[in-house]
């Protein structure tokens, strides 16, 4: 069975979050569209021709077919507004890197796990888990600063999934926006700005580690236990700093740059956190009668569902000019939704050859996603001018989207000839991205090295 688009391949809460503010964005892309030029949002801005023009390096067109242009792309019709920082809590620390220390020091023994070989043959080309592997999971206390794998489980089969401290280490260079969301919102202000964890799960090594770049970001006073291990991890070769030092300072085309968060702490706990969900089944426990034969008693397990919500976009007024088509009427309302195994909780997933079968997808899902920035592109050329910059983001997002059809009668390069058979690997290796994936080649090189590219169910299209 083949996902399609349509299925989550990664539900950690850290992850999901990214992918839903991802969906926000593109909602509050599509309200400023169709609410004309007078429309405005508290979180996102037009960005002027001058402003364009400027970041492009006085050029503001050149086809898709100029290399040069394309290296420096950075003609995204909106951005984020420099007034609005982004926070990110998080009740857990993030599994992976900086996490390791409070993994070590959960275990009755911290030597490492043994991983037992895989009963079948994978069909993964990756080998199963050794001290040698570029993607462990939790196993191998030792290789710190590595680049690692989930699920962590010792007895689960290896993947090409990347932890989160690692996703979350190279967001700190593309920002947080997805590759079709970066078509359309400039990445400059898209950097997470601080992430907040709960003070019994900070390590201070770990999170130096995983995402610190010189050493001076984000860091907490410094304990005895933590200086231990700091020690410890130098062996990762972070030193004072973290295994994102070589990247320091450094700025890419395109408006990237390395933009490292700073980690703070609080002793506030989320109410159903698992360790107040704990706190709680304890004190439930004492104040019944005791079954001796409960072996259960008072313990808790972790909630198979994964959980998505975000904020309604900002209401728009009908526009007074242009007139916009139809089937980009604006949806009021935030969004909400329970996904288990990667789909909506409820939908039963069917073993059929064509796997086409959107129904069940998240919001979040990459098709969805794909979807909602094609429409956004569309109703951007509908209510402005049509300019080169314009037709080639349409072009980028092309995959049968039958509303960008609106402006077929204004330039006929947008054809449906050329949009049937685009693929979502496609519009990822789009000209338009070659910034994108230059920053990405080298925070691998130089930062997180190992990092094995998951590639597959890209093939899909709209």
């Amino acid at each position: 069975m083949t996902a399609r688009g349509n299925v989550l391949h990664d539900w950690h809460a850290e992850v999901l979050v990214i992918r839903a503010f991802n969906r926000f964005v593109l909602e509050e892309c599509r309200q400023l569209a169709l609410g004309g030029p007078d429309a405005t949002s508290p979180f996102l801005r037009r960005r002027t021709a001058e402003d364009i023009s400027r970041c492009c390096g006085g050029s503001s067109g050149g086809g898709s077919g100029s290399g040069s242009y394309n290296d420096s792309w950075h003609a995204q019709p909106f951005a984020w507004r420099e007034d609005v920082a982004l926070h990110m809590y998080c009740s857990e620390a993030p599994c992976g890197d900086a996490s390791m220390e409070l993994t070590m020091a959960a275990q009755a023994d911290a030597s490492p796990w043994d991983v037992p070989a895989p009963p079948t043959p994978l069909p993964l080309p990756l080998p199963p888990p050794s001290s040698s592997s570029p993607l462990p999971g939790r196993a191998f206390f030792s290789l710190l600063g590595a680049v690692r794998r989930k699920p962590a489980r010792g007895d689960a089969p290896p993947t090409l999934s990347k932890s989160c401290s690692d996703k979350l280490a190279l967001r700190q260079c593309t920002s947080l926006l997805a590759a079709t969301t970066a078509l359309l919102v400039s990445p400059g202000g898209a950097y997470l700005r601080t992430m907040v964890l709960p003070t019994s799960q900070f390590s201070a090594a770990g999170c130096r580690r995983a995402f610190s770049g010189g050493g001076a970001e984000g860091e907490e006073e410094e304990g005895e236990e933590d200086s231990r291990d700091r020690e410890r991890g130098r062996e990762a070769g972070e030193g004072r700093g973290g295994r994102m030092r070589p990247l320091t300072n450094r700025r890419w085309a395109g408006g990237y740059a390395f933009r490292p968060f700073e980690v703070r702490t609080t002793d506030l706990e989320f109410a159903f956190s698992r360790r107040e969900v704990a706190r709680r089944a304890a004190a439930a426990t004492s104040t019944t009668t005791e079954n001796k034969n409960d072996t259960k008693k008072g313990r808790t397990a972790a909630s198979n569902l994964a959980v998505a919500w975000t904020a309604a976009p900002t209401p728009i007024r009908p526009p007074t000019h242009p007139p916009i088509f139809a089937v980009l009427s604006p949806r009021g309302g935030g969004r909400e939704e329970a996904t288990l195994g990667g789909t909506l909780q409820g939908h039963r997933r069917r073993l059929s050859d064509a796997g086409d079968d959107a129904r069940g997808a998240s919001f979040t899902s990459r098709r969805q996603l794909w979807g909602l920035a094609a429409e956004v592109a569309a109703a951007v050329a509908a209510v402005t001018s049509i300019t080169t910059t314009t037709i080639e983001i349409q072009h980028a997002l092309a995959g049968g989207f039958s509303g960008a059809d609106a402006n077929a009668d204004a330039d006929t390069s947008v054809s449906g000839v050329e949009r049937e058979g685009r693929t979502y690997g496609e519009v990822k290796g789009c000209g338009l991205l070659t910034p994108r994936r230059r920053v990405k080649e080298e925070v691998w090189a130089a930062a997180l090295k190992g990092w094995a590219r998951n590639e597959g169910d890209d093939g899909f299209s709209l």
